[in-house]
């Protein structure tokens, strides 16, 4: 027994125990109140669980070798394994134990910490039948990174399921007559440019170079310069009908520059001004119905 654990450690052993067997019961009730019983489901837990306790004691054999010359080399070689381990925990704890679904969250966290809580005491057991150095403990510490790959799979999907931004999208209005352009809003202008496919099925953007007014609402741009690039390229025009005979929408972006984080969408009801549109500035035209 002084083998496997430091005296300290052996005082701590039934509180370790209790905190164990606690971990595994709420497991069991929460999975049970979700799946009405986890009675089919105990004997695969308990195997898996097992399995990965034997994996971090694989992980103490591996103090016996003396090719990493400082205890901190070996801690960071600990800390690449139980990452490893982790990363194949969420893999086989999603595809291998039946009872696990999108309700299971909390059960999963109260076995991943059974897990980790009894494969490091497996860890210390093998760690100390070859190093006796009282750097037991603080070795075994390299295993709580076996809990991160679970909470950042966990943050991953919790990031996409947030629900799409609901972008206004602008319809050329085909059916209907816009007034004329109103000649006070004709100052101030700004060079732009478009870039979209001229007709939905082509394989590559068509650059457009346009005149921006300022005061201008950008749909209602986007509506006089179709009308007169049709209107001078009538044998390769702008198709703004789709195969429903419908007008098609169409959503507005900045084309992101290599360093910017957040795509700028442009409101097709708000003026160039308060897009914050600017000189030279690459407005993407997307269909999207």
């Amino acid at each position: 027994m002084e083998n496997w654990f430091s005296p300290s450690l052996k005082s701590a052993l039934p509180y370790l125990g209790v905190s164990f067997i606690s971990m595994s019961v709420i497991m069991g009730l929460i999975v049970s109140r979700i799946r009405g019983s986890f009675k089919p489901f105990t004997k695969p837990t308990v195997y898996y669980i097992l399995l990965y306790a034997a994996g971090f004691a694989i992980i103490g054999l591996m103090s016996w070798f003396n090719f990493l010359e400082s205890n901190t080399q070996l801690f960071l070689m600990f800390q690449l394994l139980f990452l490893a381990l982790g990363i194949l925990h969420v893999y086989t704890l999603t595809t291998k134990l039946k009872w696990v679904n999108e309700k299971t969250y909390w059960a999963e966290v109260f076995l991943t910490l059974a897990i980790t809580l009894l494969g490091a005491l497996c860890f210390l057991m093998t760690y100390r039948l070859f190093r006796k150095n009282g750097m037991d403990i603080t070795m075994a510490t390299a295993a709580v990174i076996f809990f991160v790959p679970l909470i950042v799979y966990y943050t991953y999907r919790s990031a996409i399921a947030i629900p799409f931004k609901i972008l206004k999208q602008w319809h050329y209005p085909a059916h209907s007559e816009v007034a004329e352009v109103d000649e006070k809003k004709l100052r101030n202008l700004l060079v732009i440019s478009f870039e979209f496919y001229k007709k939905g099925n082509d394989k590559h953007f068509t650059n457009f170079r346009a005149k921006a007014p300022m005061d201008m609402e950008f749909g209602e741009l986007f509506y006089y310069f179709i009308n007169d690039y049709n209107d001078r390229h009538p044998n390769a025009t702008i198709t703004y009908i789709n195969e429903k005979g419908e007008s098609s929408g169409w959503i507005f972006f900045k084309k992101p520059k290599w360093y910017t984080l957040f795509t700028k969408y442009i409101d097709p009801e708000r003026t160039i001004f308060i897009n914050k549109i600017r000189e030279n500035d690459i407005i993407i035209c997307s269909r999207v119905s």
